[in-house]
C-alpha cells in the first residue's frame, strides 16, 4: 500500500511540473507579416526539434503569430519531424533539404498560395568552404521573379582571416566570394535575396571582415540588417554570444522596393510568447532569434 501512494504522489508531483505548451500573448505586438508586403524570415532552428513533438506545437503557434509568407530555415535535423510541422500548419507546405552534413539540414517553409517556379539545392556552390550546399527558391510576386537563397556558414573560429584552406573565417570569406560570384553571372539584373546563417558579423573591421566583397559592391548588394548590426544589443539575432550572425542581404534591383513604405528589417523576439522569456525560448526552439524582411512592392 506505501509503494501504491508513493507511486501516486510521484505522478502528481509529475502532473503538477509538466510544461504549459500554450504562449503568452505579449505587450508588445510584432508588425511582422501584412497583406500588401511579402513577408520572409531566415530562421536557425538549432538541432529541430531540440524538445521534440512540443517544439513542433509551439513552432506552430510562434508560425502562426508571425503570419509571414517565407520561413528559411536553418539546422533541420529531422525530416519526420519536419513533416510534423507542415502537417500542423494550416495553409503552408515545406521542403528540406538533405546534404547529410551532420543531418542538419537547410529547409523552406511558404505559404501554398505563393507561386513557386522553382525550389532546389544549388550545384555550382557545392563546395568545400560552404559545408551546406546553398537552397534557392525562385518565386513569382507582383508580376516578378524573385530569387531567395539560403545559407547556413561554416561556424566557430578566432575572428582573424588566416589565408589557409582551413580557417573558418577564411572559409566563410570564400563562401561569400563565391557566392557572389554566383549571383553576379547567373542572376544579373534579377530581384535575389540571400539570406540565412552566416555566422560572422558585419560590424568587423575590414581586415577581419568576411563579407567585404558584398560590403564594397554597394552599387549592387545590401545588407538590410547592417543597422541592426551596428545598432543596440537587445536586437542581435545572436545574444547568448552576444553576436548578430543572421543577415538579409538584397540586389540592387530591390533597393527601391525596400524603400518603400511598409518595408522594413527586424529582429523578432518571440521569447516575449514565453512564460519565462529567453530561458524557456532557448530551452525549446533555438538560441537564434529569427530576422525578418518586408518588402512592399506596390506603395
Amino acid at each position: 500500500m506505501a509503494k501504491i501512494v508513493i507511486v501516486l504522489g510521484l505522478f502528481v508531483v509529475f502532473i503538477s511540473c509538466a510544461k504549459n505548451t500554450s504562449l503568452n500573448s505579449p505587450e508588445q505586438s510584432f508588425d511582422v507579416g501584412t497583406d500588401s508586403t511579402l513577408d520572409i524570415i531566415t530562421w536557425n532552428i538549432k538541432n529541430f526539434p531540440k524538445q521534440n513533438d512540443i517544439t513542433i506545437d509551439y513552432l506552430a503557434e510562434l508560425i502562426d503569430f508571425m503570419n509571414v509568407d517565407i520561413i528559411a530555415m536553418q539546422e533541420i535535423g529531422s525530416e519526420i519531424d519536419f513533416n510534423k510541422l507542415v502537417n500542423k500548419l494550416d495553409e503552408w507546405t515545406g521542403y528540406r533539404a538533405n546534404s547529410a552534413y551532420y543531418n542538419i539540414d537547410l529547409a523552406y517553409l511558404y505559404k501554398l498560395n505563393i507561386t513557386i517556379n522553382k525550389l532546389c539545392e544549388i550545384e555550382e556552390l557545392d563546395d568545400y568552404n560552404i559545408p551546406r550546399t546553398p537552397l534557392l527558391l525562385e518565386i513569382y510576386w507582383e508580376g516578378e521573379n524573385i530569387y531567395i537563397i539560403n545559407n547556413h556558414f561554416k561556424a566557430l573560429g578566432d575572428g582573424i582571416i588566416d589565408n589557409i584552406y582551413n580557417d573558418e573565417e577564411y572559409r566563410r570569406q570564400q563562401a561569400s566570394i563565391l557566392t557572389k560570384n554566383y549571383i553576379d553571372s547567373n542572376f544579373d539584373d534579377e530581384n535575389v535575396i540571400l539570406l540565412g546563417d552566416f555566422n560572422d558579423e558585419l560590424s568587423d573591421q575590414n581586415s577581419a571582415n568576411v563579407f567585404m566583397s558584398f560590403i564594397e559592391d554597394s552599387e549592387n548588394y545590401k545588407f538590410v540588417d547592417m543597422n541592426i548590426a551596428f545598432g543596440s544589443s537587445y536586437n542581435l539575432s545572436y545574444p547568448s554570444y552576444p553576436s548578430h550572425i543572421d543577415h538579409i542581404l538584397i540586389t540592387n534591383e530591390l533597393f527601391d522596393e525596400f524603400k518603400n513604405p511598409g518595408s522594413n528589417i527586424q529582429t523578432i523576439h518571440l521569447e516575449n510568447y514565453f512564460d519565462d522569456g529567453w530561458n524557456d525560448y532557448e530551452n525549446y526552439i533555438s538560441d537564434h532569434r529569427p530576422v525578418g524582411l518586408s518588402l512592399n512592392f506596390n506603395p
